[in-house]
């Protein structure tokens, strides 16, 4: 006997009547007819070739065959019911894995948070979050060995859309103590002959900041470089110098320097990267969702 011989009605009609051991109470478990669940029985022990039920007074008892037969088909649906609740999950979102990259700037503060945030309405979703530069970040997206990614610069790739987020001012920080620490708006001609702690050359966001203070005639003392927003944070904090740095990691630093406005404005972008040939998943959705929220009430 072939599977394709046994309909899967046939199985469930022999499941209902082991299980509710009576042909009534099968018929309506299954919201079908008596005699319907009769023809079943009957055509699927047709199929299997050999005797499942003695009829004894009117009703049907199972054979030693047919309770070993039993427990293989119990067995199938388990994995049956288990797959029709991965899908179920899957549909809640409750179910399901998430990898997400991100450059510093983000990954370190703003998405831990968020991700915490996603999680917590989704216990069964397992989240991956890597830190890399944002080079890094759109070729793990092109590659699709993640699903999504956040970067603090425009990295353009073939094979990866760019969305910009957020876009808000970057800020200037100060050592507590500093004599601008009251001042609420900084601007050039403030930081003049200050020791100030940069980015490296190779950064967007130097070649704007060195370009202000050319174009107003304000030398610094350029003594340190760091890459990271959050190294140049503590570099401030220790008294290295003074810095610009954006706006989410300074979002979060008030705890260690003063943070101050700063003219003229420095617009800083964050952009979510996502695979070209790839449709976003629902749950890269959603968490998308959360990360610009976050990012608004952050910048705001």
């Amino acid at each position: 006997m072939a599977s394709s011989d046994l309909k899967i009605r046939q199985v469930e009609a022999f499941r209902a009547l082991m299980q509710r051991h009576t042909v009534t109470r099968a018929a309506q478990a299954l919201h079908i007819s008596q005699p319907a669940v009769s023809r079943l029985l009957a055509d699927f022990e047709s199929g299997v070739g050999f005797p499942l039920f003695e009829r004894q007074q009117g009703r049907l008892l199972p054979t030693a065959e047919a309770r070993v037969l039993y427990e293989e088909v119990e067995r199938a649906f388990v994995g049956m019911d288990r797959i029709a609740l991965a899908a179920q999950q899957i549909r809640a979102m409750r179910r399901g894995s998430l990898t997400i990259a991100g450059s510093p700037a983000v990954a370190l503060e703003l998405l831990p948070q968020v991700v915490a945030r996603f999680i917590a309405d989704r216990p069964g979703v397992d989240v991956t979050l890597l830190t890399h530069s944002a080079q890094t970040v759109v070729e793990l997206v092109a590659s699709q060995r993640c699903d999504i990614g956040f970067v603090a610069e425009a990295t353009p790739h073939q094979g990866v859309r760019l969305e910009r987020l957020s876009e808000a001012p970057m800020r200037c920080i100060v050592p507590f103590g500093h004599r601008l620490e009251k001042k609420r708006l900084v601007r050039p001609a403030d930081l003049r002959d200050e020791a100030f702690v940069s980015y490296p050359r190779s950064f967007d966001a130097r070649s704007a900041i060195d370009r202000v203070f050319v174009e107003h005639g304000v030398s610094r003392q350029l003594a340190v470089e760091a890459q990271l927003s959050r190294t140049i944070v503590s570099l401030v904090a220790n008294g290295a110098g003074v810095a610009l740095i954006d706006p989410v990691t300074a979002a979060y630093a008030g705890e260690h320097v003063a943070v101050k406005a700063f003219e003229p404005e420095l617009r800083d972008q964050i952009y979510l990267a996502s695979a070209a040939a790839q449709q976003t998943s629902t749950l890269a959705t959603e968490f998308v969702v959360l990360a610009r929220e976050a990012l608004g009430q952050l910048v705001a």
